[in-house]
């Protein structure tokens, strides 16, 4: 008998399902597509617009495109929300900050990172970045925003003030986003997530004086 033969295996602990947040986007979903595209900033230097709007039963997820005219060392954003794609540190209130407001008054802003997985509040407007990339002139990043809108305006809200950009806000029609979220295909049913860390562990093992061993190592 080998030396691997010869020690008992103790299987790893079955994953323990777990239901999927309220909050988290579906992958067994195809959105609704929104026909929207709001150009929130335009200047001779700076373009920032809201697209490719595509909605879930449980929120809706848009693209931010922002554009340089010239090339900036720091690339889009500067040290705010796009800051990680830069090389020289600015104040946090000067680069790209982006928000959203519903139209019954809750409101977010980008950076505060993903709710935790046991959040209740299933209410809360939660906004974060879900992804994006570009050049030192170019950005696009995909969000996500969780729950749905009721009736009336979307507010997107956005400042760049190492570019002279001010607060400016844009609107959307909350209805058109609720109207693509039925349009969504939904797949299959969501299968519950294994709890993290489940399944996923090492093994121990302590060979007893009563197990055979393996007489080459001896």
């Amino acid at each position: 008998m080998g030396f691997f033969e010869s020690i008992r295996q103790t299987p790893p602990p079955k994953p323990v399902p777990s239901r999927r947040p309220a909050w988290m986007r579906s992958d067994a979903v195809i959105p609704g597509l929104v026909p929207a595209e709001v150009m929130l900033v335009r200047t001779d230097e700076v373009a920032v617009a809201i697209g490719g709007v595509r909605a879930y039963p449980n929120g809706f997820e848009f693209t931010v495109h922002t554009r340089l005219r010239r090339e900036d060392e720091a690339g889009p954003g500067g040290g705010g929300l796009l800051g990680r794609h830069g090389r020289r540190v600015r104040a946090p209130d000067e680069g790209l900050r982006l928000g959203v407001m519903f139209a019954d008054g809750r409101r977010a802003a980008a950076g505060g990172g993903h709710p935790r997985l046991d959040d209740a509040d299933a209410g809360r407007l939660v906004l974060f970045e879900n992804g994006g990339g570009g050049s030192s002139c170019t950005w696009d990043g995909n969000f996500w925003v969780h729950p749905l809108p009721p009736e009336g305006p979307v507010t997107f809200v956005v400042s760049w003030l190492e570019h002279g950009v001010a607060e400016t806000r844009a609107e959307l029609d909350g209805a058109a986003i609720g109207a693509a979220a039925r349009r969504a295909v939904i797949l299959w049913p969501e299968v519950p997530e294994p709890d993290p860390g489940e399944g996923h562990a090492w093994t121990r093992h302590v060979v007893t004086a009563d197990e055979p061993q393996d007489p080459d190592t001896s």
